[in-house]
């Protein structure tokens, strides 16, 4: 482990920069911000507001909502497992509304959407693991790994250092989404299948009729209803996904239906396990969440009996309160699981004594200095973590096709994102970054399109105007702190729907990415590939490599995910991909090769000023921004039927005769 942090921190301190000094790119990031921060607020058509922009304000942030609130139910169910109920749903909806809300008002890009992500989750789940081996209280040392990775967010963006997100290409982004997607998948196919093929809690020598058996016939039948329901649930959504290709119905209707594929989805089959067999079966295997919203006060309610002050301060009462309080909800969860405690089957075991978790003298309940020393390390994998989640994000949201006009805050970005992680870490509750795909997602809500025909079949997308607006996001992330509101009707939801939703996330992750294109051209035989698929022009054999390399890559960050104590380091291996790519990848093949397999180059040259952005190139014989006094529309090649349709279908009277506009 020593090593290989060396190596990655001379890998980085090995790439090619001018340094810039202390501060100057967040100074640079204020001064082209900040002139167009008011534009934010009042305009959304050139210098005026109008009707139309407001429409796609309020369309974008439906959209983006309910492509927010979706994960947020699934990484909340998520983690109440496998934190045995110390965090839940009230943690990551107050999360991804709260930090949502506070980037809208202060961040520099507001398209980027901020929300707890899959890789959050999973790195929670380890640091649990973590805390039991360790025997600390869990929240506090969570909230110490935050804060101390919030003050690391702001001394890398202090110094300069987020210019290597301009580093960042496709090798990089398509290992990361396909880690992401097999995640969803893997996760979705074990909270399906292992209860129906364990043997925990059967017993097949009970007598029939008897009380053990009645528990058997129960859990089965709740197994595989929700394996029914699941199944149900994923084959709507991938129908409704690829609604853009039917015949049914107008192309609004079409592309209505592909958006929203998932929320109908869920109504659809929640309902239907409200039939009268379907919710004998079912049982209460629904989503978990409190009973009870707020207390007498008014206050909304933690996953347990806790305060929203998360104690950080050794040998502090509060400390021992609040983990007392911790390990009898623990207890309660672990019962309702199924699990006995006093067995010895889980770390947090009940003394001989019976009451052990309400002896203060227990290691659990204390947080020692030593306990916070050893939050460092878990701080450095989550920053390493969010320094490529949350910058791949935010590049992606404005990548130059999409034309848009008002310029970068990389730093100030990321100095904005670790005061919302340090925030986290006071209050207790997990912290959030960049959303992949809701961000560029979000943008794309706001874009008007233009689909033209390509030559050889297809289509490709013009994005003739942005809508650059605060408004989508701060109403989006207030929808969703508001959905704790809800939370008594989110507890309707079957798991199997759930299940259901992670595998349609995991498998709709795979369009558009290239790495899937290519593993399947790796199983098919000469004469059926398509031409002009992903890496043509290169030979065969250089393909499969580079194929090969980035599968190897993936397995290797899954492992090393799934891995019990040393999963927390995951975030070190995804930051490897950037350096492997600049030095390791060039040695093996050509420019000309990589250009066609890795048509992603920087989008800036890294002494560039962070707050200039890149025109799109201007086609010779055609006047250039600067002449014609506006920017190159952004053109994106695509085929209508592989990547997501455009949200908020609108036709533009500009366009040329004969398009379709979407």
């Amino acid at each position: 482990a020593p090593s290989f942090l060396c190596t990655c921190a001379l890998a980085l301190l090995a790439m090619p920069c001018r340094s810039p000094s202390v501060g100057r790119g967040i100074r640079s990031d204020l001064h082209g911000r900040l002139p167009h921060y008011l534009s934010d607020w009042v305009r959304t058509e050139g210098a005026r507001c109008t009707v139309g922009g407001t429409s796609t304000i309020a369309s974008a942030t439906l959209f983006s909502y309910i492509s927010s609130i979706l994960p947020a139910v699934v990484i909340g169910d998520l983690l109440f497992a496998s934190t045995d109920g110390q965090l839940g749903l009230p943690e990551v909806l107050l999360s991804t509304g709260a930090t949502g809300i506070i980037w809208a008002l202060f961040g520099g890009q507001p398209l980027c959407i901020i929300g707890v992500t899959l890789p959050v989750a999973i790195f929670t789940s380890v640091c649990y693991i973590l805390a039991q081996e360790l025997r600390v209280p869990f929240l506090p040392w969570l909230g110490w790994i935050c804060v101390l990775s919030g003050i690391m967010h702001v001394m890398l963006a202090v110094s300069g250092a987020v210019r290597f997100v301009h580093q960042t290409t496709a090798f990089s982004c398509e290992i990361f989404g396909f880690f992401i997607s097999v995640t969803y998948i893997y996760d979705a196919v074990v909270a399906l299948l292992s209860p129906i093929i364990s043997n925990h809690h059967l017993d097949p020598w009970a007598p029939l009729g008897s009380s053990t058996q009645y528990v058997i016939l129960r859990e089965r039948s709740a197994s595989f209803a929700n394996l029914c329901i699941a199944i149900g649930t994923y084959t709507l959504c991938m129908a409704l996904h690829r609604a853009p290709r039917w015949g049914l119905f107008t192309p609004q209707v079409r592309v209505l239906l592909a958006d929203y594929a998932a929320p109908i989805s869920l109504i659809i089959f929640t309902s239907l396990s409200y039939l009268p067999y379907a919710e004998a079966a079912i049982g209460d295997s629904r989503l978990d969440v409190p009973q009870h919203v707020f207390d007498a006060s008014g206050m909304l309610i933690p996953s347990f009996n806790r305060s929203w002050v998360n104690p950080l301060l050794p040998g502090s009462d509060d400390v021992q309160i609040a983990a007392a309080a911790a390990i009898a909800a623990t207890l309660e969860v672990l019962d309702r699981y199924g699990v006995n405690a006093t067995e010895g089957s889980h770390p947090f075991q009940v003394t001989s004594m019976g009451n052990g978790w309400a002896n203060p003298s227990s290691d659990f309940l204390q947080l020692l200095p030593w306990h916070i020393a050893s939050a460092i390390p878990p701080a450095i994998m989550l920053t390493a973590l969010f320094f490529f989640d949350h910058n791949v994000s935010s590049k992606l949201a404005q990548e130059p096709k999409f034309n848009l006009k008002k310029p970068t805050a990389y730093h100030w970005d990321f100095s904005v994102l670790g005061l919302e992680v340090l925030l986290c870490g006071l209050v207790g509750i997990p912290p959030g970054n960049g959303l992949i795909p809701q961000a560029p997602l979000h943008t794309r809500a706001l874009a008007t399109i233009t689909l033209e025909p390509r030559e050889g079949g297809g289509h490709r997308e013009v994005f003739t105007q942005v809508v650059e607006t605060r408004w989508s996001n701060l109403l989006q992330s207030a929808a969703v702190l508001c959905t704790v509101f809800a939370l008594p009707v989110l507890a309707t939801i079957p798991q199997g729907c759930l299940d259901g939703v992670f595998l349609f996330l995991g498998m709709a992750g795979f369009a558009g990415n290239d790495l899937w294109e290519r593993f399947w051209l790796l199983l098919q035989k000469k004469e059926m590939r398509r031409p002009g698929h992903a890496g043509a022009g290169v030979r065969f054999r250089k393909i499969r490599s580079y194929t090969l390399i980035q599968l190897g890559f993936v397995l290797c960050v899954f492992g090393l995910a799934k891995l019990p104590y040393v999963a927390v380091t995951f975030p070190l291996l995804i930051a490897v991909l950037i350096p492997f790519r600049l030095y390791v990848l060039p040695k093996f093949y050509t420019p000309e090769e990589l250009n066609n397999l890795d048509p992603d180059p920087p989008e800036m040259p890294p002494d560039e000023p962070p707050f200039a952005r890149t025109q799109p190139p201007t086609p010779k014989g055609e006047q250039g921004p600067a002449a014609t006094g506006s920017r190159t529309a952004g053109v994106c090649d695509s085929d209508s039927g592989d990547y997501p349709p455009a949200h908020d279908a609108r036709a533009s009277s500009k366009g040329p005769a004969g398009t379709e506009s979407v």
